[in-house]
């Protein structure tokens, strides 16, 4: 291909992208909201809590799993009369958790060799309810071993260590899951989007009579979209680091290329979708069906390891699903080659086998 041609077609799209303020605001400014919004409102950690306790008057252990439940921040007073049964708090909505004690108390059931605490958990929502369990058996057990001593010494002492993220924050999974995410989207809008505007307003034509060959017109919508990406991506990042105070540990030219073996497949399915439309508008229902096909399965928001075999091959030989994986290896990890190769690997193969679907259809349909 010229450069005088490449030249021209980048100059061609920058203008039209510049001209299209709501094409602006959608491509380089929400996807940074997007990001903030998302990050700071989706998270796997479960807070305020609504808790009530039933036990005995002048119950002190039950009194100081009471007081380090709420310490922890997990946990908030329900403020739910003494008097109303602890099952009717949690089946009305004014608990999510509600703790029975033993009759005549959790201290006088200890010293009398042994207690059984009934915990009542609102499961309508299994994330809530498991996180929930996890947080006042790790409380009560602590509050038994510290305040009674009624815990027994173990055989095997565990020393863990949480790598990666120590802190355990969402905020470190998220970001680069939407780094993958809305870099996938600004590609698919941007490609898709422009090839199917020339079909629409006529200018396709056009393109096709000039002596240009159908590799210049797919390389000259493709790359000037690729280098806005790429800035939408360095957006994201840099917004996320500042934000979010998420650690980029891994090396910057494995991240780049990282972005730019992913726009193979990426680019691909952009121009394979603007072959099956006619309309900005089919475009854009296109591109809500595809985009979030590949976002459910792609490891990127919703665990894939859980999902049934199918599920889980398709996921396999999703280019989202990859991408993803590197952007949280490389950010929080740090490099690994390996790891890398096997990945970008995957994204190489899945762009060959798309890109010759994408210039087939695109060769039949003009």
């Amino acid at each position: 291909m010229k450069l005088g041609v490449l030249y021209g077609f980048f100059k061609k799209e920058i203008i039209a992208l510049l001209r299209s303020p709501v094409l602006m605001v959608a491509v380089l400014i929400m996807p940074v909201v997007q990001m903030v919004l998302l990050s700071g409102a989706i998270t796997f950690q479960a807070d305020n809590l609504r808790l009530v306790i039933k036990s005995a008057p002048n119950d002190v252990v039950a009194e100081r799993i009471y007081n380090r439940a709420i310490g922890s921040g997990f946990f908030v007073d329900a403020g739910v009369d003494a008097n109303r049964a602890a099952v009717d708090s949690v089946q009305s909505g004014a608990a999510d958790v509600a703790i029975v004690m033993p009759d005549g108390g959790l201290t006088r059931s200890l010293v009398r060799g042994g207690a059984e605490i009934q915990i009542l958990i609102d499961s309508m929502n299994i994330l809530k309810a498991h996180s929930i369990e996890a947080y006042l058996r790790a409380i009560i057990a602590r509050v038994l071993a510290d305040e009674t001593h009624w815990v027994g010494r173990r055989p095997i002492d565990f020393n863990v260590r949480v790598l990666f993220n120590p802190q355990l924050n969402t905020k470190f999974f998220m970001v680069p899951s939407m780094v993958a995410i809305l870099v996938f989207l600004a590609l698919l809008i941007l490609i898709s989007v422009s090839i199917t505007k020339e079909k629409e307003s006529g200018t396709m034509e056009t393109l096709i009579s000039a002596p240009v060959s159908k590799y210049d017109i797919i390389l000259g919508k493709v790359l000037p979209y690729v280098v806005v990406s790429f800035v939408v991506m360095l957006t994201i990042v840099i917004a996320g680091i500042l934000i979010f105070g998420v650690p980029f540990v891994g090396a910057q030219f494995m991240f780049l290329l990282a972005f730019l073996v992913f726009c193979v497949p990426a680019c691909g399915i952009g121009v394979w979708l603007a072959t099956y439309t006619q309309t900005q508008q089919q475009a854009m229902l296109g591109l809500i069906i595809v985009a979030f096909l590949s976002l459910m399965l792609s490891g990127a928001i919703i665990s894939t390891e859980n999902m049934p075999i199918v599920l889980r091959w398709i996921s396999y030989i999703n280019p989202l699903s990859h991408y993803s994986f590197l952007v949280r290896n490389i950010m929080l990890k740090g490099p690994d080659w390996l790891y890398f190769v096997r990945h970008a690997g995957a994204m190489v193969v899945a762009g060959a086998v798309i890109w010759a679907v994408a210039l087939r259809r695109f060769k039949t349909t003009l």
